[in-house]
């Protein structure tokens, strides 16, 4: 009997000591956080083109699948407007080259834990201000990328679908009402930190959002001209030059040939202003 007994006993205290296997919670905020890291937003002149460049990062400890990624062009601004890029916009650019559009899309049927995949797509702009506004020399002008994901993380052995947006996707009005008072804070999962997600699911007409991902942007702006660089060093030079001439005046003999040559210089010069000096009539 007391065999069975010890065998019972050392059985219950394996299972104390065991640790407790938990559901993975996918909408932490330190996970979300950290899903996409832009490696490269470029600064493009107008007609230029540049790689957007990012990181897709699994922060869970289990493999997700069904990932599908959105990255859309959704806002220009500058210091003194900001407007939507959407079903109104009437410029044909900025485009992406991969779709010929404001979106592109990223799928993968799996991502393991902890793996991190480089991503990017190729922005187009145009020359003209007609095709796509950028600001100006003192202006500098940007456009806005928004975020869309969803896959389907394993909960208890079983599928279930998460869906992690931008702030892009709601408005100033729609981000306010959903902000939590530190004062008053709601439980999961209705929020995540000071957001009310739950909220911000039913502006969107969808049954759920479980995280908040970050926005980016790139920039558009015409080059500074290069002349006023060029004409402020040549301005330098013929002051210097002149210096140095009204140096060798007042030092006779130090450059004998550069003290000659000035002085020819200035007797031409004074022999063409001359006829444009008004005459001096002779007082009576």
């Amino acid at each position: 009997m007391r065999a069975p007994a010890l065998a019972l006993a050392l059985l219950l205290l394996a299972t104390l000591l065991a640790p407790v296997s938990t559901a993975e919670d996918f909408g932490t905020v330190g996970k979300v956080n950290k899903l996409i890291s832009i490696r490269e937003a470029p600064e493009l002149a107008p007609g230029d083109s540049g790689q957007f460049v990012f990181f897709f990062n699994s922060t869970y400890t289990d493999t997700i699948r069904n990932v599908r990624l959105n990255a859309t062009i959704y806002r220009y601004a500058t210091i003194d407007e900001s407007v939507p890029v959407d079903s109104s916009w009437s410029y044909g650019y900025p485009r992406i080259a991969e779709t010929g559009t404001r979106e592109w899309i990223w799928t993968n049927a799996s991502v393991t834990p902890g793996s991190s995949t480089s991503l990017s797509f190729t922005v187009l702009t145009a020359p003209d201000s007609h095709d796509m506004p950028h600001g100006s020399i003192f202006s500098q002008s940007s456009y806005f990328v928004r975020f869309w994901l969803e896959f389907d993380g394993n909960v208890s052995g079983n599928q279930t679908l998460f869906r992690m947006v931008s702030p892009g996707f709601f408005t100033r009005e729609q981000w306010i009402a959903a902000g939590v008072p530190q004062s008053d804070p709601c439980n999961l999962p209705a929020c995540r930190g000071h957001l009310n997600v739950t909220m911000l699911a039913a502006f969107l007409g969808v049954n759920r959002i479980d995280g908040i991902i970050p926005d980016s942007a790139f920039g558009v702006k015409e080059p500074i001209p290069r002349w006023p660089f060029y004409l402020l060093i040549a301005l330098v030079v013929f002051f210097l030059l002149l210096a140095f001439l009204f140096w060798v005046e007042e030092n006779p003999g130090t450059f004998p040939r550069v003290e000659t040559w000035w002085a020819r210089t200035r007797g031409r010069l004074a022999r063409t202003i001359a006829p444009l000096r008004p005459q001096r009539r002779p007082k009576a």
